[in-house]
């Protein structure tokens, strides 16, 4: 699953940063800094510093997005976030970093490339966003009971939402423009969001975080997501295929990957598909 994978994401970033600057694609110890200097130019926002920033509700970002209903949906009885609350979610956030790094180092290796800012808010919604037009950027809402493990899979699933949006940038992944594929026709059961018609590419994106969200609670020796995942995850994969046309070749080859999981609940598949050089390369086609 090569949408998990730290080699491919680099490779697709470079051949994003030189498509943006025009110039061959600068070599891995540079990459984070050409990304940044890459996002901050396509957001209405640039990138501050190194690592991953996080702000709050009264933060430039945290005004711009309520401004303009970006994640509109965790948005829902949003409140001030006291300095007590503000601090025990930076303490958190920390150690859920530290926790992904060290449960699978590729992983945190992912989301240290891919996000460069956090925007947490206080609401009644619990959970986070992204969006394929804010590259890089992470919007979150902690539940109350939120552990740092539970940020850790929060920071995973908008991780690997935020890597399969700068995917479609760079290889396109659907044949038909977005909004086509909210038609009626075009509808795939969601993978999270059970018995849920969803337009294709939401379907696609509720499944794709599945796997490393499910290794995750496997190597806690956790079976939630396991147990409520194993049914849906194949329903939605299987939906996929009936409309595989809909997809260009590279996205042909994410969903049979994707399938090759949900059938198997392998493991093994996932750590490989993280780490793994068999998913690092992508051929492009030539051009005519």
């Amino acid at each position: 699953m090569r949408f998990l994978n730290i080699h491919h994401a680099r490779e697709t970033i470079g051949r994003l940063v030189s498509a943006v600057n025009e110039q061959p694609p600068p070599a891995v110890a540079a990459l984070p800094a050409a990304y940044r200097s890459v996002v901050s130019a396509l957001r209405p926002l640039p990138v501050e510093g190194e690592g991953i920033t996080l702000s709050f509700n009264d933060s430039e970002w945290g005004s711009y997005l309520i401004e303009n209903r970006t994640f509109e949906n965790i948005f829902e009885g949003l409140e001030s976030t006291p300095a007590d609350l503000r601090e025990r979610w930076k303490r958190d956030f920390s150690v859920a970093l530290l926790h992904t790094r060290d449960l699978v180092p590729d992983l945190g290796a992912l989301v240290d490339l891919v996000v460069t800012d956090v925007v947490m808010f206080s609401s009644t919604n619990k959970g986070g966003g992204t969006g394929s037009t804010l590259p890089g950027l992470v919007s979150m809402s902690p539940g109350d009971e939120w552990r740092p493990h539970d940020y850790a899979e929060s920071l995973v699933h908008e991780t690997v939402h935020l890597n399969v949006f700068l995917a479609d940038m760079v290889y396109r992944l659907y044949t038909r423009p977005a909004k086509d594929l909210e038609a009626d026709e075009f509808r795939v059961v969601s993978a999270v969001k059970f018995g849920q018609m969803r337009p294709l590419d939401k379907a696609f994106h509720s499944a794709v975080v599945a796997p490393p969200l499910m290794l995750m609670q496997h190597l806690r020796g956790e079976t939630e997501l396991v147990d409520k995942f194993r049914h849906s995850i194949r329903e939605c994969t299987d939906g996929l295929l009936d409309k595989l046309d809909l997809f260009t070749p590279y996205g042909q080859g994410m969903v049979r990957e994707l399938a090759a999981f949900a059938e198997t609940i392998d493991f093994d598949l996932v750590t490989r598909s993280i780490s793994g050089q068999e998913f690092a390369h992508y051929e492009l086609p030539v051009a005519a």
